[in-house]
């Protein structure tokens, strides 16, 4: 989500985003605190996590200059909560379609046509009105959604039955989202977990532990939705020692593999390494294990952030 919008804000482009983040696993002022944080580092090298904004701990609240640094930096901030609207209120497939749609409605025009309709039984013409296309008020708009974690959503209900958690994540991925994507040209990226038993003895003895279109959690039919599907992978979790030659346990939690295990187009099998910092969401590519000066200054950044 940062990077678009630092692309968007920093370099003035002529586009406008605008990001709803689902946000299913915590409470939407969770989130925004998670976004200033990562904005204060980014622009600040302020390195502080959400709990350190909330000033919840006596012996740490957050200091003078750590407070003119966010006035400094307000317009900023305002045009990140311009530009990301947090949603923690509407958690169903459908109440996700509905919000969607009416902002669709509120910042666009559907345009209609006329189509023969025939009664197969009196050979009778009708004519309806159906939809057409869609134009959005503003063509440089890019409408994104994002669903954290779509695991978490609630469950419909369909003709009186409440539906399962499988079929109401089928609802959601392969009907509501996809007709958001294909109606308005919006464009949903959905985070799901890996299934508990990715994580069992046999894919353990047998180093089968990274994110699989197979491990894919509670639902494997989302993944014929996507046009792409990424991977993150955390070796240190599973004490994995070595992973493509980096010392993990050198990085710790410090580190992340990012893959490209899907997608229409191909491209299946690249891994990009990632250094990572958890306490403000920053991730950026490392250079190869074997380039000396580049694993240098990524030492000395973990050294820097271990001893803070």
């Amino acid at each position: 989500m940062y990077n678009p919008i630092r692309q968007v804000l920093d370099n003035k482009l002529n586009v406008r985003l605008k990001i709803f983040y689902f946000t299913l696993e915590m409470a939407k002022e969770e989130k925004m605190l998670q976004a200033f944080s990562n904005m204060l580092y980014l622009k600040e090298g302020i390195r502080l996590d959400s709990k350190d904004l909330k000033s919840t701990r006596a012996d740490k609240p957050v200091s003078k200059e750590v407070l003119d640094l966010i006035k400094k930096h307000k317009s900023y901030f305002r045009e990140l909560e311009d530009t990301v609207e947090f949603v923690d209120s509407v958690r169903n497939p459908y109440g996700i379609y509905n919000f969607m749609r009416d902002y669709a409605k509120n910042n666009g025009i559907q345009h209609k046509k006329k189509l023969e309709f025939v009664n197969n039984r009196t050979g009778e013409i009708t004519e309806r009105l159906v939809d057409d296309y869609y134009e959005p008020h503003d063509p440089e708009e890019y409408v994104i959604i994002i669903i954290d974690h779509i695991s978490l959503i609630s469950q419909d209900s369909e003709n009186g039955r409440k539906l399962s958690l499988h079929e109401s994540i089928s609802k959601l991925s392969s009907e509501y989202l996809i007709r958001l994507r294909n109606k308005y040209g919006y464009i949903p990226v959905v985070v799901q977990q890996q299934s508990a038993a990715q994580e069992s003895l046999e894919n353990i003895k047998y180093n089968k532990l990274k994110p699989t279109l197979e491990g894919l959690g509670d639902n494997k039919l989302t993944g014929r939705d996507a046009n792409v599907i990424l991977g993150l992978f955390s070796p240190f979790r599973h004490e994995i020692p070595q992973y493509y030659g980096y010392n993990i346990k050198q990085f710790r939690d410090n580190i992340r593999f990012l893959e490209i295990i899907g997608g229409r187009e191909g491209g299946g099998g690249t891994i990009c390494p990632l250094y990572f910092d958890g306490a403000v969401n920053f991730f950026k590519e490392l250079p190869k294990p074997d380039n000396t000066a580049g694993m240098r200054q990524v030492e000395k950044l973990l050294k820097t952030i271990r001893n803070n």
